[in-house]
């Protein structure tokens, strides 16, 4: 069901944390279509927190426009923000520092939630020594879930976990690093990350700097003229930390089969997705509201899958 809201939808701080900003393809989009005239469709909403297209949302009440709304059930913010993280973790099929933090903020809300009795599934219900014969020793009732859904050890959640608290606490110091750590702008080992939380801001930017420096000359020895690569003794490096190396980009080749292909491997985790919904959780007891919100949702995923398939199947036939 689809209501209309006041102009007035709380951007709450945690869901925006799971968020990466916006890339230049995204901003263009939404912009474009304000320009057309194109409203949105329902953002999805839980207690009138805004669950997702944060910017969309703020462009478009700068646009003027009039708000509708998809209205969610959850028993708790904790039981939201957990569903959040799974469903954008579902959507990122490589390994990336963004998806692990995902998946720790992930077990850190289900855990809070389960301790709370908010979260309850079949597997969960499981007797401990049946769950430790399936998964591992070291299993536990409140992380059974998160280990089935992305088929990782405890330990590396675990490991997980501490990955994205160290995050939360670099953004609350310097939040343009903590953006570049989880997009991948700044490259460095997860450990190092939780190394980096305890620092204040300062002693960040210098590590960092550090580090870039060593990795840039660990990749590019010097050359010079007419002799092999050499090393650079360390009486130069000083004097070369201070120079400004300027970042070269080489953009990439345009691959009209990308999207495409990409969306190939992203569809099977949908079924799987589905899947696990059907297994976890017992249809019959799901309250109406919860139904219908699936329902609706996947009327719109079946609108679109039909319309790109038809589009598909029309290019098959134009090669016949």
């Amino acid at each position: 069901m689809n209501m209309q809201q006041p102009n007035s939808l709380i951007i709450d701080p945690e869901v925006s944390a799971l968020f990466l900003p916006p890339d230049a393809r995204s901003i263009a989009m939404v912009r474009h279509n304000i320009r057309l005239g194109i409203p949105p469709s329902p953002f999805p909403v839980w207690n009138n927190i805004l669950m997702d297209r944060i910017f969309e949302y703020r462009e478009y009440v700068d646009a003027g426009y009039t708000i509708k709304t998809q209205p969610f059930s959850f028993k708790s913010k904790d039981v939201m923000l957990a569903s959040i993280c799974q469903l954008l973790t579902d959507d990122i099929n490589e390994y990336t520092p963004y998806k692990a933090y995902l998946i720790g903020k992930h077990y850190q809300y289900h855990k809070n939630a389960y301790y709370r009795d908010e979260i309850k599934t079949p597997l969960s219900q499981l007797p401990l020594a049946e769950l430790k014969q399936k998964y591992s020793r070291d299993i536990h009732r409140s992380i059974v879930d998160i280990v089935d859904a992305y088929g990782i050890a405890c330990a590396t959640i675990h490991f997980y976990s501490k990955y994205a608290s160290a995050i939360d606490l670099i953004r609350i110091t310097n939040p343009d690093i903590a953006t570049r750590l989880l997009s991948g702008r700044i490259n460095i080992p997860q450990k190092s990350v939780i190394t980096l939380s305890q620092m204040t801001t300062d002693e960040m930017e210098n590590y960092l700097k550090t580090i870039n420096f060593y990795t840039l000359i660990k990749k590019a020895p010097v050359r010079t003229p007419g002799n092999n690569p050499v090393d650079i003794d360390s009486s130069n490096k000083p004097h070369l930390e201070n120079r400004i190396i300027p970042e070269i980009k080489q953009m990439p080749k345009y691959d009209p089969d990308a999207a495409v292909s990409s969306l190939a491997l992203t569809v099977p985790s949908w079924s799987e997705s589905i899947r696990r919904v059907r297994e976890r959780s017992v249809l019959s007891e799901v309250s109406q509201k919860a139904a219908d919100n699936l329902i609706f949702q996947l009327g719109i995923l079946e609108k679109s899958i039909q319309i790109i398939k038809n589009e598909l199947e029309g290019i098959t036939k134009d090669a016949n």
